[in-house]
C-alpha cells in the first residue's frame, strides 16, 4: 500500500475539510462521502474519504447530526476555513466597486453617517450590520459644523481630535438664512474648538443661547440637547438588519430566537462585547501597523469563541476602522454561522476602509479651512 508523505496527506485533509464547510455553506445540507466521490474533483476512492471524514470527526473539526446521515463543520471546522481564506481570498474588482459604489450612494443621500453605515453593510451582507464607535465624552472639540441645508433645515457636524464624527439634523419652525449659520457656525468654532465635550452643552447654552432670540434661538436650543445627550449616552450602538437575522435562522428553535433578540433588544451585553473587542483591536492594530499600510484588521469570531453564550450559533466579523493611526470604531456583521466568509469578510474590509477614507477626507477639509 502507498503511503502518502505526512504533507501530502495533511494538505488532502484540509482540502476535503474546506469543501465540506464550502459545500455545507452553500447549501445547508449535511456533506456524505458519496457527494464529495461525485462532486469534489479529489480523484480518490469513496473509502479513502470516508477515512479522512471519520479523522476529521474525531479531531473535532466535523460531527454528524445522525449517525447515518452526512456531516457538518464544527466551530473548529469553520475555523480552519476562515483562517485559510483570510490568507487567500482577495475581493474581485468588479465586486469591490459595486460595494464601494453602494456605499458612497447610500451615505451621500443620508445624515446618519454611522447609522446608515450599518444599514449598508446589512443591505450588503443581507445579515445584521453593526457599527459602534470610541466614547468621546473625554474628548475635546476639533470643529463644529452647521451646514444649512434649506431654509428650515440645518445638518450638525462635530468632529473631535480623536476622529470620530457626529452627525444631526435640525428642523426649524422658522427659516434661518444661510449667513446667519455660517455666522453662527464660526462663532461656535472659535469658542468650542480644544473645549472638552463633557462641557459643550453648558457653554453653548450660558454664551449663546441666553443671549440669543428669533429663529436662532431655536437652534441653539436644539443643539443644547443634542451636545447634552451625546455627552449623557456615548455608548451608543448602530445595529441594523435585524429581522434578517431571524429569516436566515433555522426552523424550529424558538428559545433561540427569544434569547438572541433579548440579547440584542437590551443591547448591553451586546455592547460591552463591543466594546471589548474595540480596545482589542486597537492594541493589535498599533503592534501590526506599517507606514502607509492598512491600518484596520478583519476579526472573526464563530459560535462558541463569543463570549455571549446566546451567540453559540452565530459568527461576527467585525473590522476596527481607524483616524491618524487611531482605531476609533468597529463595523461589521452578525450572522447565522453558516455563512459566506469570503464574501462577508469582503463587505467588512472594504466598508472599514471606506469609513477610514471618508474620516481622513474630513480631516483634510478640516484643515484646509
Amino acid at each position: 500500500m502507498r503511503v502518502l508523505k505526512p504533507e501530502i496527506a495533511q494538505n488532502r485533509k484540509e482540502k476535503i475539510l474546506n469543501w465540506v464547510v464550502y459545500n455545507y455553506v452553500s447549501t445547508g445540507k449535511p456533506v456524505s462521502s458519496d457527494v464529495i466521490a461525485a462532486k469534489g474533483g479529489f480523484n480518490i476512492s469513496s473509502a479513502t474519504i470516508r477515512n479522512i471524514l471519520k479523522e476529521l470527526e474525531e479531531t473535532g473539526y466535523l460531527f454528524q447530526t445522525h449517525t447515518s446521515g452526512g456531516r457538518i463543520p464544527s466551530d473548529k471546522g469553520y475555523r480552519v476555513y476562515v483562517d485559510n481564506i483570510s490568507r487567500l481570498q482577495k475581493l474581485a474588482a468588479a465586486e469591490k466597486q459595486r460595494v464601494e459604489e453602494e456605499y458612497e450612494r447610500r451615505v451621500e443621500q443620508l445624515d446618519g453617517f454611522l447609522k446608515h453605515t450599518s444599514k449598508v453593510i446589512s443591505d450588503l451582507s443581507h445579515c445584521a450590520g453593526y457599527v459602534i464607535s470610541a466614547d468621546i465624552q473625554e474628548d475635546a472639540v476639533k470643529r463644529l459644523d452647521l451646514i444649512s441645508l434649506g431654509s428650515k433645515s440645518v445638518l450638525s457636524v462635530l468632529f473631535v481630535h480623536s476622529g470620530i464624527m457626529k452627525h444631526a439634523s435640525f428642523q426649524l419652525e422658522q427659516p434661518l438664512d444661510k449667513g446667519a449659520v455660517r455666522d453662527l457656525s464660526a462663532k461656535l468654532n472659535k469658542r468650542l474648538k480644544d473645549a472638552p465635550v463633557a462641557d459643550a452643552a453648558l457653554v453653548v447654552w450660558k454664551e449663546f443661547l441666553q443671549k440669543s432670540g428669533g429663529p436662532e434661538r431655536e437652534l441653539l436650543k436644539k443643539l443644547v440637547e443634542y451636545l447634552g445627550n451625546i455627552a449623557k449616552n456615548p455608548d451608543q450602538v448602530y445595529l441594523e438588519g435585524l429581522s434578517r437575522i431571524y429569516e436566515n435562522m433555522e426552523e424550529g428553535d424558538m428559545n433561540e430566537m427569544r434569547n438572541i433578540a433579548r440579547v440584542l433588544e437590551e443591547k448591553e451585553k451586546f455592547s460591552g462585547m463591543l466594546r471589548e473587542r474595540l480596545r482589542d483591536c486597537a492594541g493589535r492594530s498599533r503592534a501590526l501597523a506599517a507606514p502607509g499600510g492598512k491600518k484596520h484588521i478583519v476579526d472573526v469570531t464563530i459560535g462558541s469563541e463569543n463570549d455571549i453564550k446566546e451567540f453559540k450559533n452565530f459568527s461576527l466579523v467585525t473590522s476596527s476602522y481607524c483616524m491618524n493611526d487611531k482605531t476609533v470604531g468597529l463595523v461589521g456583521i452578525l450572522g447565522y454561522k453558516r455563512m459566506e466568509y469570503p464574501r462577508m469578510i469582503s463587505i467588512v474590509d472594504s466598508v472599514s476602509s471606506m469609513v477610514e477614507q471618508m474620516l481622513s477626507d474630513w480631516d483634510k477639509l478640516d484643515l484646509a479651512d
